[in-house]
């Protein structure tokens, strides 16, 4: 049996609330970072920070806490059990 991580994170942002997935921590950090920059105004919100912990409050904050990003974690899936895809199928 072959254990795959997956990393998720849910979006409540400025449309429906949906599951950010990536491979990583730290691949999904950047999703997120990608997600929030794309919206970012940085005439209005200033440069955005560096620490992602305070990127994320300054999200929420900027937002009236509209916005922002929860229920972080991760999911083992038994490899036994996926369907293959693709090529593999």
């Amino acid at each position: 049996m072959r254990h795959i991580a997956i990393w998720h994170c849910c979006w409540y942002g400025p449309y429906d609330p949906y599951v950010m997935l990536a491979e990583t921590e730290e691949l999904l950090e950047a999703k997120v970072r990608g997600a929030i920059a794309e919206g970012w105004d940085d005439e209005n919100d200033g440069p955005m920070p560096e620490d992602f912990s305070e990127l994320l409050k300054k999200y929420a904050t900027i937002s009236n806490d509209t916005y922002y990003f929860d229920d972080w974690g991760y999911t083992a899936l038994d490899s036994t059990l996926c369907e293959p895809v693709g090529d593999e199928a």
